[in-house]
């Protein structure tokens, strides 16, 4: 059985169950950078204190820069590197916030 996973999007051909994993090392280091600052500039506009409701609004915010630069990611895919990265950008946060 034939499993189709690919789509013409823009005269390209796109995977459409594409994984983290499977972005260029560049791609993948400029996502969690851009992760990276916008918790922090969350993290510190809201008095070095965490909130649920940020995770949509930085999640969000990210997935635009993502499609500004032309990258293919399944927003759940985002979601999912966003969750198992965020207990170490949470501490990075409040490292810098003791100095």
């Amino acid at each position: 059985m034939s499993r189709k996973n690919h789509k013409m999007v823009d005269d390209r051909l796109l995977k459409t169950d594409k994984s983290f994993s499977d972005l260029k090392m560049s791609q993948r280091e400029k996502i969690a950078g851009w992760l990276y600052e916008e918790y922090l500039s969350m993290f510190k506009a809201n008095g070095n204190r965490y909130s649920k409701r940020f995770d949509n609004v930085i999640l969000s915010n990210i997935y635009d820069k993502i499609e500004q630069a032309e990258i293919w990611l399944p927003y759940g895919e985002l979601v999912r590197y966003y969750y198992s990265k965020k207990k170490r950008f949470e501490n990075c946060a409040l490292k810098s916030a003791e100095m």
